[in-house]
């Protein structure tokens, strides 16, 4: 390490500002570019997430409503044609006996 590449003391601060090495403000500037893209990409997941959350409501309340939709299909069907099984392929309806 020569005299000029020597860490300033406290006491050597006091004394003045010291200009810091391109090679340190690149380290810096590149950390805080990092930590500025580490925050914008949380950003990012917290909506994503509130996205996310959103549309697994929205499919919960539609598999809630076509689960009612088949339980009355099937009340009516059952009702019209009695208990027994479909064959939905080939729409043939055979009675339980």
């Amino acid at each position: 390490m020569t005299v000029k590449d020597k860490i300033p003391t406290p006491s050597d601060i006091k004394k003045g500002s010291i200009q810091f090495t391109n090679e340190e403000i690149k380290i810096l500037r590149d950390l805080q570019s990092r930590v500025n893209q580490t925050t914008i990409n949380f950003g990012q997941l917290a909506i994503n997430k509130l996205k996310l959350e959103e549309a697994e409501v929205m499919l919960k309340k539609q598999l809630t409503e076509l689960e009612v939709e088949e339980s009355k299909t099937a009340k009516s069907l059952s009702d019209k044609y009695g208990k027994g099984s479909l064959d939905i392929e080939t729409g043939t309806f055979t009675p339980i006996e």
